[in-house]
């Protein structure tokens, strides 16, 4: 199932007017996005570009994301992305969270 998220994920970036490329690399576990801008950007930018895309399947499955950027290799901006399955709760903490464990049945 992550794969077909990763591959529609690569699809929405790549169809993005403001990016050239964007490669996905899978180095020691790790993913690693290489994004090549039509114009000179920023990393602020770029991550937003990739947290829109991002954000359209979170909110489609449960899925969580994280991006960090990493470095600016040439005219590349490199990034850790991840998505992955959040941890149910196993107690309650108090703070009133809606998936708190006293709203299970």
């Amino acid at each position: 199932m992550l794969d077909e998220i990763w591959e529609n994920f690569l699809i929405c970036l790549t169809t993005n007017e403001k990016l050239i490329l964007c490669t996905n690399k899978l180095i020691c576990g790790v993913n690693f996005l290489y994004v090549l801008p039509k114009q000179q950007m920023n990393e602020e930018t770029v991550k937003n570009i990739i947290t829109t895309c991002s954000k359209q399947f979170t909110q489609t499955f449960t899925l969580n994301y994280r991006i960090e950027f990493v470095r600016i290799d040439q005219e590349q901006l490199i990034f850790r992305h991840r998505f992955y399955v959040p941890n149910k709760k196993m107690f309650c903490c108090g703070n009133e969270c809606v998936d708190c464990t006293r709203f299970r049945k």
